[in-house]
């Protein structure tokens, strides 16, 4: 028998971890940004406002993820986790939210941070072309974040659309169906973590590139939108079992 202090506890362990965790690798990404720019007005000082300008760009992007976390811990704590005919399945559904967005955002936070970091350093090496690296810098940082969108979509997905537990179900069913919901969350959240991560360092390096061979811009941008595609890629078979495990049992 399942009462709403189940479900609730369900609903405030799901937003705790997932701005808990959110918080954590946003904040290393937006400290390297940080750390990199203060180093490189140190080296630079002419570059002192662009590189200042760039570093809250930068940093403002790489929140991205958190700001995804913070909505769906928001919600969690003031949504509809009173009624106790959602049972054992929308307890399930909302933990996975909660860990679906709280992991999601752990490689986009961090791909996102080097990239920034890396635009920073990039800059105090070459300011003449800072507006270049800068554009770069932020469509990189977006190619990371994209992943943190999925698991956003999924969050939401495992929030709203899972329906109440049915009367007179077996325990067996409430059991695959309540594993199954988690499942999607660990797949989106996990799955994250190297796409993210791994497009962030191919925007870094990208970034880097620009600052020594500015005259290269179009083909590092062409490989950099090539690389970031194949390593998106597993994020997106995450999403598609993600997908099937909320929809498909």
């Amino acid at each position: 028998m399942i009462t709403v202090e189940h479900i609730q506890i369900a609903a405030f362990l799901g937003a705790g971890l997932c701005v808990g965790i959110g918080a954590v690798t946003t904040g290393i990404g937006s400290g390297i940004i940080a750390g990199e720019g203060a180093y490189g007005i140190v080296k630079q000082p002419k570059a002192n406002d662009q590189l200042f300008r760039t570093m809250l760009i930068g940093q403002a992007a790489a929140q991205t993820a958190g700001i995804f976390a913070l909505v769906i811990s928001m919600l969690l704590i003031y949504g509809r986790s009173d009624a106790p005919e959602g049972g054992w399945y929308k307890a399930a559904a909302y933990l996975a939210a909660g860990l679906a967005m709280g992991l999601g955002s752990i490689g986009p936070s961090l791909g996102a941070g080097y990239a920034g970091g890396q635009a920073c350093k990039s800059i105090a090496r070459m300011p003449k072309h800072g507006n270049a690296i800068m554009g770069n810098m932020l469509i990189g940082q977006a190619l990371s974040q994209t992943s943190a969108i999925f698991a956003l979509v999924v969050a939401f997905l495992l929030m709203y659309s899972i329906p109440n537990q049915p009367e007179g179900i077996t325990v067996g069913r409430i059991l695959v169906k309540s594993v199954g919901l988690i499942g999607a969350g660990l797949s989106i959240g996990l799955g994250t973590l190297g796409p993210g991560t791994g497009i962030g360092f191919v925007a870094g390096k990208a970034n880097d590139s620009m600052g020594r061979f500015p005259n290269q811009k179009s083909n590092i941008m062409r490989t950099m939108f090539l690389g970031a595609a194949v390593s998106e890629s597993t994020a997106i078979y995450s999403l598609v079992i993600s997908f099937l495990l909320i929809f498909a049992l």
